[in-house]
């Protein structure tokens, strides 16, 4: 028995897709029973004893990116106890120097922990065995010495990556080797005060730094814009040509946001901050670039598509609506394009984000069926070319013009003004008419001349009228018709028909009410008039009634003497 459903008519539909849904599930369970049936029943077995896995690790060491993400985080807060623990040490070594030098050398560091693998097995790396993995560099008098994670088997949580053995014995080398560098020439122009005083684990040197970047790059883009456009400036000048720079254009301001993220993630790395920070600051630029190059296209899609649109609207070809529904497509797709991208640059997998939107979009399209109805209803209303925006429509015995068609709905600005919201899936079964789609509109209007019309009269009336109707220019010749249709009570009916020969609503006002003033000036030449609704009584006095009366009374008395 079919599910019933009331829709807004008050009409009760039948639920097919709960028809088929049951059918569909009825039949899985039924091959699933099946399929169980047959198969053979195995004999009891001991059950087997599953080894308990290693617990997991707390200080994340499982991967190579966990562990140098681990120890500069530990590093940065200063723990330098816990920041030991990622460390390969040989029993002798003297741990809390150790730590204490490796901190001091987190600076020096050059590497990027966003490339190394989230892979407990690591990668394969030319020149490195297997379990060895090179996660970056310490430069210290200008010599580079490789930072090398190893995999080790620790007796609580299994297999960790630690700092190699290897690169552990030569930290203090490079620590001495910086001790007798010194300080650069840039760290011996900041003032004591803002080198010495961190915040956050940053001195307040870099802080400043990093605060003053940003004006100076917005104020470098702005420079080198106005350089780039110099030359243009002054060959427009000359010429005395209204020409646009590029950067007076939609372009403009998303390709200035681009440059000033690029020449500020230069200063950024140049200002040499901690790695955790550069790690992190480095995708929120990067996510920022993301957006801007995602706006920069849009611009362009819009600029093409308003240049299409405009076009269409010259040539009167139609299709601008398709035009406009695709530039809302497009901004939707590029907006979804940066969001992906901004969530993979923050390390979420998108893989299975994307998988879990289309299990999530399947369920949600059976719960807006009504949604996708109007969706589809919209598509295929625009991609027919039926109504375009601007169109004199009739939809519903509503008239108005066509303002907007969107994916969900049309909207019609009635002829007082309101505003008509329609869905596209309610359109095709509401009645529709457009009227700018015709090249000519008909008059099609009766009149009544009164019944003491002369017959002289009469004929003068259709001659001037069908003359008038053949000689008028907005008058399609050859169609136009004028005749005598009938007798209307105590009037003569005549109908006219004719074609007026444009499409455009207001314009056939104007023109059937010239028509109507012209049939009323022959009219009135004729020496006639029109007649209005009326009714005859005939009066008592009236011979013809007395005469009927008289007969009938005679009748009577004859009757009577017989």
């Amino acid at each position: 028995m079919a599910f019933q459903r009331e829709s807004r008519q008050g009409v009760s539909l039948p639920h097919s897709w709960a028809c088929a849904f049951r059918i569909a599930l009825s039949v899985f369970l039924l091959v699933g029973f099946v399929a169980s049936a047959q198969v053979p029943k195995s004999s009891p077995t001991q059950p087997t004893t599953v080894e308990p896995s290693a617990p997991k690790d707390p200080l994340g060491r499982e991967t190579p990116r966990g562990t140098v993400m681990g120890i500069m985080k530990y590093s940065e807060r200063g723990d330098l106890a816990t920041a030991a623990h990622y460390l390969q040490l040989p029993r002798s070594e003297d741990v809390p120097r150790l730590a204490m030098e490796f901190h001091a050398l987190r600076h020096t560091f050059n590497g990027n922990p966003d490339l190394l693998s989230d892979n407990p097995s690591g990668t394969v790396e030319a020149g490195l065995p297997l379990g060895q993995v090179r996660a970056g560099a310490f430069v210290v008098g200008g010599k580079t010495t490789d930072l090398i994670l190893v995999r080790v088997d620790d007796p609580e949580y299994g297999k960790i990556w630690l700092v190699s053995q290897n690169t552990v014995s030569k930290i203090p080398g490079l620590y001495a080797e910086m001790q007798r560098e010194g300080r650069t020439p840039v760290e011996r122009m900041v003032p004591a005060a803002l080198s010495s005083h961190y915040v956050l684990g940053m001195p307040l040197a870099k802080w400043l730094g990093w605060l003053l970047s940003i004006p100076l790059a917005w104020f470098l883009t702005w420079l080198l814009a106005l350089l780039l456009s110099a030359p243009r400036r002054i060959w427009r000048n000359l010429r005395k040509l209204s020409l646009k720079t590029i950067w007076e254009t939609p372009l403009g301001t998303p390709l200035k946001c681009i440059i000033a993220i690029l020449i500020h993630g230069v200063f950024v790395y140049q200002l040499e901050l901690p790695l955790l920070y550069r790690s992190y600051y480095a995708r929120f630029l990067a996510a920022l670039l993301a957006g801007s190059v995602a706006w920069l296209v849009s611009r362009a899609f819009d600029q093409g598509f308003d240049r299409a649109v405009d076009l269409t609207r010259a040539r009167r070809q139609g299709g601008e609506s398709i035009l406009i529904v695709m530039q809302r497509l497009t901004r939707i797709l590029m907006l979804a394009i940066a969001v992906v991208a901004t969530l993979s640059l923050f390390g979420i997998n998108v893989k299975t984000m994307l998988a879990g939107l289309g299990i999530g979009g399947l369920a949600l399209a059976l719960a807006a069926q009504k949604t996708l109805e109007n969706v589809l209803g919209g598509v295929s209303l625009l991609m027919d070319g039926a109504v375009h925006v601007g169109d004199y429509c009739n939809i519903g015995g509503r008239y108005g013009t066509v303002e907007d068609i969107g994916l969900r709905s049309i909207k019609l600005r009635t002829l007082d003004q309101n505003l008509l919201v329609v869905p596209n899936g309610a359109l095709a079964q509401m009645q529709f008419e457009n009227m700018k789609a015709r090249s000519k509109l008909l008059i099609d209007t009766t009149f009544s001349l009164r019944i003491e019309t002369q017959v002289e009269q009469m004929k003068s009336v259709l001659d001037h009228v069908q003359s008038m109707l053949d000689e008028h220019p907005s008058i399609e010749a050859g169609t136009s018709t004028i005749s005598l249709n009938d007798f209307a009570g105590a009037a003569f009916e005549l109908e006219l028909f004719a074609y007026v020969k444009t499409g455009d609503w207001m314009q056939f006002k104007a023109i059937r009410q010239d028509v109507i003033l012209k049939v009323a000036e022959i009219v009135e030449a004729a020496g006639t008039q029109f007649a209005g609704r009326t009714h005859l009584t005939y009066l008592a006095g009236d011979p013809a009634v007395a005469g009927k009366r008289e007969d009938r009374s005679a009748g009577d008395q004859r009757q009577q003497e017989r």
